[in-house]
C-alpha cells in the first residue's frame, strides 16, 4: 500500500529517491509525449481539413470529458488509481501510432475520441494520488512539481517535435500515406514516452481504492456506482468553497486558451515582430509562471487560505493578459505575460492545493474529474472559438483596440479576471473579517502555525482511519 515519506523533504529530495520521485518522473515524460501528440495532431488536422479540420480536432476532444467526466471520477474512487493511470499510458501508447495512418477527418475524430477518453481516464486518478504518496507539508512543492511536469513540458514538446521532422520519412512500405510520413517519427516516439511512463507508475506502491475497499476487488456495481455518482453531483453543487474554485479555474483557463491560438498572430500583425516576437512572449508567460510556482512554494506556510490567494492570484493573471493585448512593443508585451504567467502559475497550484486538503481521499476522483473535465472543454472551447470572434470583431477600431486580435485578447484577459474577482466576491464575508481584524506580531505568528497545524493533521487523520476499517 502507498504510504508517504516517512519524514518530510526538500523539493530536491522530493525528485531524487522514493515513490514520489518516479511519479514525477513518469509524468514528464508523459506529459512530453502528449505535448507532441497535440502539435502533430493539430498539424494532421490542418492538412487534412485546414480550418476546419482543426476545429474538428479540437472539439473531438472536448466530447469524452462533457458525456464521461463524471463516470470516470467514479471509476477513480473505485478502483485502484495506479492501475488507471497505467492502463491509461499503456493504451496511449498502443494507439497514438494509428494517427500516423488517418488520411480523413472521420478516422481523425475516431482515434481523437480513444485518446481523449484513455487521458481522461488517467488524469484525474493520477492527481488524486499526489496527497497519498508525500507528507501534507510537502503537498504544495509535490503539487508544483507537477504542474511543472504538466506545462514545463510545452516547450520540451514542441522542440522534440521539430527534432524529429529533421529526420528521414517512415512509409513502412506504403502503409502510412505519404503526406503523414514526415510525422510517423513523432506518433512512434510518442507512444515510447506513453509505455515508458506506464511502467514507471507500475513500479509504485498498490494504493488501496478508497471507495472500493480491497484494490483486488474493484467492485464497481451499477446501483452503487450510481450512488456514487449522484453523491459527487451532489458535492459539487453544495459545497461552495469546490464549487468557486472549479468554476474559477474553468473560466480562467478559458480565458487564457486565446493565448494560445492568437499568440504567433498577435505578436506577427499587431506587434510586427514575427515568430521572435512570439517566442519572447511566450518565454516570459514560462518564466512568470515559474516564478509564480516558486513564490508560492517557498511561502506555503503563509498562505492560510489557499483559496483567497487563488481569487487574488487569479485576477492578477487576468490583468496580465488583458495589459498585454493593448500594449505597442514586444518588451511590454512580454513584461505583462510575465505578470500573467505569475498570477497563472500561483492560482493554479493554490486551486490544486486547496482542493487536495480540503476534499477527502474518497471524493477525490470524483472532483479532480470535474475539474479536469471542465478545464479541457474551457480550454477547447476558447481555442476553437478565438478564431471565429477574430472575424467577428474585425471592423472594431477604438484607439488602441485597432485589430480583433488586441479585442479577443482583451476579452480573454477580462475573463480571467472575472474568474478571480468571482471568486473574492465569494468570499467578501471573510475579507471584512480579515479586514476588521487587526493581527500583529506573535499573535500573527501563532494563527497562521495553528492554522499550517491543522491543515497537516487532516490528511493522516483521515488516512489512518482509511486504513484501519
Amino acid at each position: 500500500m502507498a504510504s508517504p515519506e516517512p519524514e518530510s523533504l526538500s523539493t530536491a529530495a522530493l525528485v531524487r529517491k522514493g515513490p514520489f520521485s518516479r511519479f514525477f518522473w513518469a509524468a514528464v515524460i508523459g506529459s512530453t509525449g502528449d505535448w507532441v501528440t497535440v502539435f502533430a495532431m493539430l498539424s494532421l488536422a490542418n492538412r487534412i481539413g485546414a480550418q476546419e479540420g482543426i476545429l474538428i480536432a479540437l472539439m473531438s476532444r472536448i466530447f469524452p470529458g462533457l458525456v464521461l467526466g463524471g463516470v470516470v471520477g467514479v471509476i477513480s474512487d473505485r478502483m485502484d488509481r495506479r492501475k488507471l493511470v497505467v492502463a491509461a499510458d499503456i493504451g496511449r501508447g498502443l494507439f497514438v501510432p494509428l494517427l500516423a495512418l488517418v488520411n480523413t477527418l472521420p478516422q481523425l475524430v475516431g482515434i481523437t475520441l480513444l485518446l481523449e477518453l484513455l487521458s481522461l481516464l488517467g488524469q484525474p486518478p493520477r492527481t488524486a494520488m499526489v496527497p497519498r504518496l508525500v507528507r501534507p507539508e510537502n503537498l504544495v512543492s509535490a503539487n508544483g512539481l507537477m504542474l511543472g511536469a504538466a506545462y514545463g513540458t510545452v516547450p520540451l514538446g514542441s522542440a522534440v517535435l521539430l527534432a524529429l521532422a529533421g529526420l528521414p520519412n517512415v512509409s513502412l512500405g506504403g502503409l502510412i500515406p505519404v503526406a503523414n510520413e514526415g510525422l510517423a517519427p513523432a506518433f512512434a516516439v510518442d507512444a515510447l514516452t506513453f509505455f515508458a511512463s506506464g511502467l514507471l507508475i507500475a513500479t509504485l506502491p498498490r494504493i488501496v481504492a478508497p471507495l472500493g475497499g480491497d484494490a483486488d476487488n474493484n467492485n464497481v456495481d451499477l446501483k452503487s456506482t450510481w450512488a456514487d455518482f449522484t453523491a459527487g453531483a451532489k458535492f459539487f453543487a453544495t459545497d461552495r468553497s469546490v464549487r468557486r474554485v472549479i468554476i474559477g479555474m474553468t473560466t480562467a483557463l478559458f480565458g487564457g486558451g486565446t493565448i494560445i491560438v492568437l499568440g504567433p498572430e498577435f505578436a506577427k500583425a499587431v506587434l510586427n515582430a514575427g515568430d521572435a516576437g512570439f517566442y519572447a512572449i511566450i518565454t516570459m508567460l514560462g518564466i512568470g509562471a515559474a516564478a509564480g510556482l516558486a513564490l508560492v512554494s517557498a511561502n506555503e506556510g503563509r498562505f492560510v487560505h489557499r483559496d483567497l490567494v487563488f481569487g487574488i492570484a487569479t485576477t492578477m493573471s487576468g490583468i496580465g493578459l488583458a495589459a498585454a493585448s493593448l500594449v505597442t512593443t514586444v518588451p511590454g508585451a512580454a513584461a505583462w505575460m510575465a505578470v500573467m504567467g505569475l498570477g497563472a502559475g500561483a492560482a493554479y497550484l493554490m486551486g490544486l492545493t486547496h482542493l487536495h486538503e480540503y476534499v477527502d481521499d474518497e471524493m477525490r476522483g470524483r472532483v479532480f474529474a470535474t475539474l479536469f473535465a471542465l478545464m479541457r472543454i474551457g480550454l477547447f472551447v476558447a481555442m476553437a472559438l478565438a478564431v471565429p470572434l477574430v472575424g467577428a470583431f474585425r471592423n472594431v477600431d477604438i484607439g488602441r483596440l485597432n485589430n480583433p486580435t488586441r479585442v479577443v485578447l482583451l476579452l480573454g484577459g477580462l475573463t480571467i479576471m472575472s474568474a478571480g474577482v468571482g471568486v473574492l466576491w465569494a468570499m467578501r464575508s471573510m475579507l471584512r473579517t480579515i479586514w476588521r481584524t487587526p493581527v500583529l506580531g506573535r499573535e500573527a505568528k501563532d494563527i497562521i502555525a495553528a492554522a499550517n497545524k491543522a491543515r497537516r493533521t487532516r490528511l493522516p487523520t483521515k488516512r489512518s482511519e482509511r486504513e484501519d476499517e
